[in-house]
């Protein structure tokens, strides 16, 4: 008995833990560093994957024997895509939301499989059934009273109501100071220009001077297509470009604000899809590669996925551009020189968050120890309030704090449904 209760407070610090670092592995992709380059989601899902595969060898030193598990593969092609969900939501949705919308989706998937599918014990499905529903329930107000208020739109001039509309969109969707510049300037220019490809010339001479990074990463177009190819993608290397600050993506011919796509990314890619990124730990057959010792199992899969990843965006590019040479060209830059830093603390965060999320799932089960990890939403709101002050007014605020009251009522609800068998 005094064993069980033992590993169960294992499972819960393990838990603590692991939200702590989940909540604040976002941090860097908000700095200055990662905003003044504008850094691709896929660029800084590769700096935590190159940490998760550095860091994951440091459990042969505390006895782990050395061990692999195909099914480590499946789980980072949950996890892979899932990361660069969460990054872009956070890069235009906020990081208190980014993270919170994915979270909610997440205990949902892991409740569905812990407890319906794996037969994990509990006191009652009803009560953790209530228990999952207040969580979920205080972790989208949490979310939602996270999101930064829209800037003021109201205009009596019916003129101004697109450009008004498109303000309140940057403002919701967190981005940058220089971002938003940038999309002033770009409006400017193109009432001002009354000829396009007069225009699209002013527009290379201005990109081309401000183009002196020597990261070696950066490729440097070779003449003025190259820019062309840039801009129509947004892939200008180095600096913010037109098309980066712009606040809306085209799709099938129409707008949507990028703030929705993070969102709706956060929730269906980072949530449903990446919310079974622990159910394949479940299969491996070994007890070598249950818990922290499938850790390697991960951090290989990981890496296999990611350059996979980069695959697939280079014949993407390729298929746009017509040419394996543009598309490698078109590549985002990993900026070396200034997000090292940013990325490898973001990383080593992420990869200590899953450690202690392994911890927990291996004491606590997926039903209960995978759910109270994504509480890391509390982390990343305070990160939100007070150092990023994504959230503004006592209201607002107080809405806040009271949302995380229902959350955490539903977590000591959900402790108290489960049980060991």
């Amino acid at each position: 008995m005094n064993d069980t209760i033992s590993c169960e407070a294992c499972g819960w610090m393990a838990a603590f833990c692991s939200a702590l670092a989940f909540g604040s592995f976002g941090v860097p992709i908000k700095s200055k560093q990662a905003m003044s380059v504008d850094v691709d989601p896929l660029v800084f899902q590769s700096y935590k994957t190159i940490m998760v595969f550095l860091t994951s060898w440091l459990v042969l030193l505390g006895g782990e024997e050395l061990s692999f598990s195909p099914w480590g593969i499946v789980s980072a092609a949950f996890w892979v895509p899932g990361g660069i969900a969460t990054v872009y939501a956070i890069k235009t949705a906020g990081l208190a939301i980014g993270i919170g919308v994915g979270a909610c989706f997440i205990v949902l998937v892991s409740f569905i499989w812990g407890i319906f599918i794996f037969q994990e014990h509990v006191h009652s499905h009803f009560g953790a059934s209530f228990a999952i529903f207040c969580m979920i329930g205080g972790l989208c107000g949490m979310a939602y009273y996270s999101s930064p208020e829209s800037t003021n739109s109201s205009s009596s001039s019916s003129s101004g109501g697109d450009d008004n509309d498109i303000n309140s969109v940057i403002g919701a969707g967190a981005e940058s100071d220089q971002a938003q510049a940038a999309y002033s300037q770009v409006t400017t220019t193109e009432e001002d220009e009354t000829d396009h490809n007069a225009a699209d010339d002013d527009a290379v001479v201005v990109i081309s001077s401000i183009r002196t990074s020597d990261d070696p990463f950066d490729h440097e177009p070779n003449n003025e297509d190259d820019f062309d190819d840039e801009l129509s993608s947004g892939h200008i290397q180095g600096v913010p470009s037109a098309a980066a600050a712009i606040p809306y993506e085209i799709i099938f011919g129409r707008k949507i604000a990028k703030r929705k796509l993070g969102i709706l990314a956060a929730a269906l890619v980072t949530g449903v899809w990446g919310g079974s990124i622990l159910v394949p730990m479940k299969w491996a057959k070994s007890n070598k590669t249950q818990g922290v010792g499938y850790l390697i199992s991960f951090a290989i899969g990981a890496l296999i996925i990611t350059t996979f990843m980069w695959i697939v965006r280079l014949c993407y590019n390729a298929y746009l551009l017509k040419s394996f040479q543009k598309a490698y060209d078109n590549l985002p830059s990993f900026h070396i020189k200034v997000m090292w830093l940013p990325g490898g603390v973001g990383g080593l965060l992420w990869s200590i968050g899953n450690f202690f999320s392994l911890i927990s799932v291996y004491y606590l089960g997926e039903g209960v120890g995978y759910p109270l990890v994504q509480t890391s939403i509390l982390v990343s709101g305070l990160w939100g309030i007070f150092y990023f002050q994504e959230i503004t007014g006592a209201r607002r605020i107080s809405s806040w704090f009271l949302s995380a009251s229902l959350a955490v009522c539903g977590i000591l609800l959900l402790s108290y449904e489960h049980h060991e068998q």
